[in-house]
């Protein structure tokens, strides 16, 4: 009989619970971020029409009724966070948040809608 199988199904197994260890801190941290976001959201300022970035993007709070009737809304689009709530986070107005009901220039439709 030969070790070899017996070293390497131990040493699978050391690699399996070292590498479940490792990610659990990691786990923990992704869960809190998420709830940190949530948190963070109620204290940032809406987007104002007015922002010279949402001016440059044809930003609105309510989508036009032509984008609306195609379900080009902020809820349907990649740049919108995760999130609840009618007003959300979005990648291209960092530090406000966006109508879920809203539309701008850069609307990309989500990935799997």
């Amino acid at each position: 009989m030969s070790d070899k199988p017996v070293n390497e199904s131990r040493r699978g197994a050391i690699k399996a619970m070292v590498g479940g260890l490792a990610a659990t801190p990691l786990m923990n941290l992704v869960g809190l971020t998420a709830a940190q976001a949530e948190d963070a959201k109620k204290d940032l300022p809406r987007l104002d029409v007015k922002d010279p970035t949402a001016k440059a993007l044809q930003y609105t709070h309510e989508a036009p009724a032509d984008k609306e009737k195609v379900k080009q809304t902020c809820s349907t689009c990649q740049f919108i966070q995760v999130g609840t709530g009618e007003w959300r986070l979005c990648q291209l107005f960092p530090g406000k948040v966006v109508s879920t009901k809203g539309w701008c220039a850069s609307w990309m439709k989500k990935p799997g809608l």
